[in-house]
């Protein structure tokens, strides 16, 4: 049982008891209160996928199938963490790769792969946890067996006038061009949005604008970034003001590129993926993820808020 009220406010409105934040108050008076969870605090979400839990609603974090060929559906633990205990059970000694990567945000955007051998793992071949190198984090490795894996799924990701994302991510290796997450295509008009590393092996986050010269804003970061090492990515794009934005853990210099004066953030429907390029093979992602959201709503949350509380989460810088 846990508490829904206090003195008839509902908790979900409550902010503070005698002083103290409610993400600090466990009980009230012996009894549990709700579990605070970050997208409780960062809501707007177009799409949200993590091996946390996000929202108290999710149940489900990631699909997967074994060696058998036979594939489980993988929830959380009572901390809200994987249920690693449940996977390790479902693939044994053996390896496990994802097939579907739940939507927490309530809107249904899964990412999924049909195609078997290009499934990401997220148990290597003698039944391990793939976690990041430093935190072990667990996480999905997107070239396992230096094979290109990716995950997809067809939406629109923006409302044409701002987004936010955020990834918690990892290199195995630092190489021009990979794209992170990519709603990208080979026509202009086809092109969305992509995070990447660049050929100074910077961050990168690009959309493309509805304008007749379809220009391409971009934001780059001006620090490195290097292999075995844990990254907190956010990315801010706008067409009013017309302005981006790329830091990572706790970085906040960049440079502009391109931004036009006039016209949308293009919003097709378009297939999004993590992991490459999402129109061909190109463009691979070689490392591991651990969480991916996009945010697109009247009001979005800010880059500050969502690494400083990301990273009080997971600790990675």
């Amino acid at each position: 049982m846990s508490i829904d009220k206090l003195s008839g406010v509902s908790w979900s409105s409550i902010s503070k008891v005698d002083g103290v934040a409610v993400a600090n108050i466990s009980k009230v008076a012996g009894v549990d209160v709700p579990a605070d969870y970050f997208l409780d605090t960062h809501a707007g979400a177009v799409a949200a996928y993590s091996l946390r839990k996000l929202s108290s609603t999710a149940t489900t974090a990631i699909t997967v199938e074994n060696s058998s060929g036979t594939t489980a559906d993988i929830g959380f633990d009572s901390n809200g963490d994987l249920d690693t205990s449940a996977l390790t059970t479902h693939c044994g000694s053996n390896y496990g790769r994802v097939s579907k990567w739940w939507d927490q945000s309530g809107n249904g955007n899964h990412m999924e792969q049909t195609t078997a051998a290009s499934r990401p793992y997220i148990v290597d071949a003698s039944g391990n946890v793939i976690t990041t190198t430093t935190n072990s984090i667990p996480a999905l490795d997107f070239y396992f067996g230096s094979t290109a894996r990716w995950l997809q799924d067809t939406f629109v990701s923006n409302n044409g006038d701002h987004y936010v994302a955020s990834v918690l991510a990892e290199f195995r290796t630092v190489t021009t061009g990979q794209q992170i997450i990519s709603q990208w295509s080979a026509t202009a008009t086809q092109q969305v949005l992509q995070i990447t590393c660049s050929a100074f092996s910077w961050l990168r986050s690009a959309c493309r604008y509805d304008t007749a010269s379809n220009n391409l804003g971009r934001a780059d970061t001006t620090d490195t970034v290097s292999i075995n090492t844990e990254y907190i990515i956010t990315s801010y794009m706008s067409a009013s003001p017309y302005e981006g934005d790329t830091d990572f853990n706790g970085d906040k210099t960049d440079t502009d590129i391109g931004f036009p004066t006039t016209g949308n953030i293009r919003n097709n429907s378009q297939l999004m993926a993590i992991g490459r390029r999402s129109d061909n093979g190109a463009a691979q992602f070689q490392g591991f993820m651990s969480e991916f959201i996009f945010w697109s709503d009247t009001t979005i949350p800010s880059q500050a808020n969502i690494m400083t509380d990301t990273n009080t989460h997971y600790s990675v810088f």
